[in-house]
């Protein structure tokens, strides 16, 4: 098996990153979330977080030793509404179909918790719908906690 590097994104990257936007929408949504406006807006929010100069916001890519790309992580700051105080937060985080399997998702963590502690922030938080399973087991095994649950009633 290769070996796996982080680095911080590069400009040629950015096609790479924009593309693995797609993985974020492959789960069901609830029935009243239009697919397309879901994937139009994941779209969006790479396309914006690529060409972001946030100091606060850093973009890391995976890649093996043949420079193939494999996932990307997204860390930005977030502030608790309650306490104010400064976390760190991970925007986005993606694992391409061929990196599946290979520890990807586990690495791309760990620099989660190293990026958030190297700022000084005691808390690592995330957002992920709550049909997004694969996801939600994912981030139990790094000891992630439900704190606010978001309840939606279609009317």
């Amino acid at each position: 098996m290769d070996c796996l590097h982080i680095r911080k994104m590069e400009e040629t990257d950015k096609e790479f990153i924009i593309g693995l936007s797609t993985r974020f929408t492959e789960f069901d949504f609830m029935e009243w979330r239009d697919p397309q406006v879901m994937k139009d807006a994941q779209l969006k929010m790479a396309q914006e977080a690529v060409h972001s100069n946030d100091p606060d916001s850093d973009i890391f890519v995976v890649e093996d030793d043949r420079k193939n790309l494999l996932g990307f992580l997204h860390m930005t700051k977030n502030v608790d509404y309650f306490s104010g105080e400064e976390q760190g937060y991970i925007s986005s985080i993606a694992v391409a179909k061929e990196g599946e399997g290979k520890g990807i998702a586990r690495k791309l963590m760990e620099k989660a918790e190293e990026w958030t502690r190297s700022k000084g922030y005691k808390q690592l938080t995330l957002n992920v719908f709550a049909q997004n399973e694969r996801a939600i087991n994912l981030y139990k095994k790094f000891n992630f906690e439900n704190e606010i649950v978001k309840m939606v009633k279609e009317l």
